[in-house]
């Protein structure tokens, strides 16, 4: 027979996973904007070292809300960038400094998505052994149970004068009912 109590640890098991996986899909969402804002970094890095080795370029920085500013390198020299280096220190690098450290940070970025990605992978595949699990023994719990054999022997009527006393029902403390009756579900 199944037992409430494991169909209620199940149910909340499901529930974990449910919002484990919504977690780990929130942080996938988080990488992958970083890795496209990396991606954007490296490209405009790229072009910025192509044309004439970085040494004459003239572009337009945008600074938000639709407006940008000129930005006009004539050097003898490739161009420089302020780069995070980390605890919130910046310092003057190459561009092609700047694009192999945002190339490894983007490397070091999509070894976390992959390793988000595995975990995504196998809380789902708990949360589907949990949810099947959780459903087949609902399944159980709802097959109505196999009802007592009758016996075909009367009991003997009480042979006493004495005042006949009728038994009362059994006394059963009355659960109360949810607004769907007695099935549970996963919010249960």
């Amino acid at each position: 027979m199944v037992d409430r109590a494991q169909l209620q640890r199940l149910a909340q098991e499901v529930e974990a996973l449910r919002k484990r996986m919504d977690e780990i899909n929130l942080r996938i969402e988080q990488v992958d904007t970083v890795l496209a804002e990396h991606a954007v970094t490296d490209a405009v890095l790229a072009t910025l070292l192509s044309h004439d080795n970085g040494k004459t370029i003239s572009t337009h920085l945008p600074i938000g809300s639709g407006v940008s500013l000129p930005y006009r390198h004539a050097g003898a020299e490739e161009g420089v960038a302020l780069v995070d280096l980390g605890s919130g220190i910046f310092g003057e690098r190459p561009w092609s400094d700047a694009r192999t450290l945002t190339s490894e940070r983007q490397s070091d970025i999509q070894h976390l998505r992959d390793e988000l990605k595995v975990q995504a992978d196998q809380t789902e595949a708990s949360l589907a052994q949990a949810a099947t699990s959780f459903n087949t023994l609902a399944e159980q719990m709802k097959q109505p149970s196999p009802p007592p054999a009758l016996s075909t022997v009367e009991p003997a009527a009480p042979e006493s004068d004495e005042e006949e006393v009728t038994p009362s029902a059994p006394s059963r403390r009355s659960r109360k009912r949810g607004m769907f009756g007695n099935d549970l579900t996963l919010d249960d």
